[in-house]
């Protein structure tokens, strides 16, 4: 059985050989088909190992990093993920005062080479040991939920027009 979690369940193709507890692989798809998306963030960066990403916003003295995809053929928005809502900190230590603020508004990534605003892309979730998530959260959730807490969040992006290839754009820590 491939353990993904709930929100990513219509938007992403996993990798056909993996197993519980093993990292999830896979790529970002639309239901219509589409792969290619204008890649949504809240609009700040860094640096990271000599190159530009996203990284959390301060926003009125509240923190938010979410990451949403666009399809270019559909226009339909999929959100890949919240830390207030997805992973350990978000699913298990939900803070529900943060966690109602209204979400900020997003910016299109543009690649650093050309400019281009479509992307397709892949993501990597490494999840929380099962045995763990059951000892640990197992009193407030149900054991079949152990894909939500997810321990890390990591995506790639590759430039349509150009082919610019970003490894690790995104390696968010979610506990």
């Amino acid at each position: 059985m491939v353990s993904v979690p709930n929100h990513l369940k219509d938007c992403i193709i996993s990798n056909d050989s993996h197993v519980d507890e093993q990292p999830l692989i896979g790529v970002v798809r639309c239901p219509c088909g589409g792969q290619t998306f204008h890649i949504l963030y809240p609009g700040q960066t860094h640096m990271h190992k000599g190159q530009q990403i996203p990284c959390t916003a301060e926003i009125d003295g509240n923190f938010f990093f979410l990451i949403k995809a666009r399809c270019i053929s559909c226009g339909k928005e999929h959100l890949l993920f919240d830390k207030d809502y997805h992973g350990w900190n978000g699913f298990v230590c939900h803070n529900y005062a943060q966690a109602s603020l209204p979400r900020p508004d997003l910016t299109p990534w543009q690649c650093l080479s050309c400019g281009g605003l479509e992307h397709e892309a892949s993501i990597k979730i490494d999840p929380v040991d099962k045995a763990t998530f059951v000892e640990e959260a197992g009193d407030e959730f149900d054991e079949e939920l152990w894909p939500e807490a997810f321990e890390w969040f990591s995506m790639s992006i590759t430039c349509h027009n150009c082919g610019r290839q970003t490894k690790d754009w995104v390696s968010y820590e979610t506990a």
